[in-house]
């Protein structure tokens, strides 16, 4: 399931195509992508490198959970690290003209990271390209949602985990040495400050939907409410959610996909409908338009999704913690400050009875994000 950090992915390949174009290039920019695993071989034509080869890699995509492999991140960003030098020499020894060799040494490294790609080590590169950070979001793996793994992992994973953990978090402050620092939020901006000491400039997603314009915006919404994402009991809170809704009886619609699937289907009332996850985000954004509202527990570094939701004119019920605040306000959600049931019922019957301008929320968002 594609989320922000894809998103920004492309737009960065996008920009560098369109850069080329306006300074007349004779041909487009060479551009590789490296990252410990990709359940793809390419991304928009881009050719993608990973830390493991192909059936491992095609393990870690589809049956085994790459999470797991956080307590091995410093070994994996060391190995990615040297495949990028690796690369970068083989092109060189490809040439035997000293000003071509310089003039196809990579000018820009663009560090896209959501967990440990911030981490990536150029100390050992002979030359020093600029590099450009796009923060997602801190290792939260080992910070905010520490306790949270713990509690998922079990026997020798969990124990491993808390004795990584201090070595994961000592690694992760060392890496702060770049030329420019972007980040999806405010929220995260200031988490990039008060952890890395970094100045971060806030660069909110390029939110695609293809759906725009005022056709799409459902004046006269279904009675039923929609949650897309991940299906996993910790840091989505998909259990509170068919919680809540196991008790209002209200209709939801559930579309995803997670390791937690069968057990969430378990537990959820037949007033709850899960749908599997599609590449068809039209199918995805009409199902989305045309309900009562969005509902997202997660404590989001930005929320694409939210996004998406609002951008549709669809209201938004959220957690008040993280950047959900920045997006959402008391014309287009409600906003809770606590996840217990009886906090989630009372403001959920708020939310429930409140007519809003959907029109309205559209072009707040709008404003609020910039050029859609």
């Amino acid at each position: 399931m594609p989320g922000g950090a894809l998103n920004v992915l492309k737009d960065l390949i996008m920009e560098e195509k369109m850069k080329a174009q306006t300074l007349h290039a004779t041909s487009q920019p060479e551009i590789r992508i490296f990252t410990l695993v990709s359940d793809r071989k390419t991304l928009d034509g881009v050719p993608i490198t990973t830390v493991f080869p192909g059936r491992l890699n095609h393990l870690f995509t589809t049956r085994l959970d790459y999470r797991n492999l956080i307590v091995f991140a410093p070994c994996l960003m060391r190995i990615l690290s040297r495949k990028i030098k690796k690369y970068i020499e083989r092109r060189d020894d490809l040439s035997h003209d000293v000003e071509l060799i310089q003039r196809d040494k990579p000018n820009e490294i663009y560090i896209s990271s959501f967990a440990i790609a911030k981490n990536i080590s150029l100390s050992t590169f002979d030359f020093r390209p600029s590099t450009k950070l796009y923060l997602h979001s801190p290792m939260q793996y080992i910070r905010s949602h520490y306790e949270e793994y713990t509690h998922k992992l079990k026997g020798w994973k969990g124990r491993l985990f808390k004795k990584i953990v201090p070595r994961l978090r000592a690694r992760d402050t060392k890496f702060t040495k770049f030329d420019s620092v972007y980040s999806n939020s405010n929220y995260t901006a200031k988490l990039a400050k008060e952890i890395y000491g970094l100045n971060a400039t806030v660069k909110y997603p390029i939110v695609h939907c293809h759906c725009e314009g005022n056709e799409a915006i459902c004046t006269e919404s279904l009675p039923y409410y929609i949650y897309t994402g991940r299906l996993v009991k910790f840091v989505k809170e998909v259990d509170k959610i068919i919680e809540l809704f196991n008790h209002t009886h209200d209709p939801l619609i559930i579309i995803g996909s997670g390791p937690d699937e069968a057990y969430l289907k378990s537990i959820a009332h037949p007033n709850i409908i899960f749908v599997d996850w599609t590449d068809d985000k039209k199918e995805i954004y009409k199902i989305l338009a045309q309900s009562r509202g969005f509902i997202n527990l997660t404590k989001e570094s930005f929320g694409i999704s939210t996004a998406e939701a609002l951008l549709l004119g669809v209201p938004v019920f959220g957690y008040d913690e993280g950047a959900t605040p920045e997006l959402v306000d008391e014309d287009s959600g409600v906003l809770v400050n606590h996840k217990d049931l009886h906090a989630l019922i009372s403001k959920f019957d708020e939310f429930k009875s409140k007519q809003r301008d959907r029109e309205k929320i559209s072009e707040h968002i709008k404003s609020k994000l910039g050029t859609i």
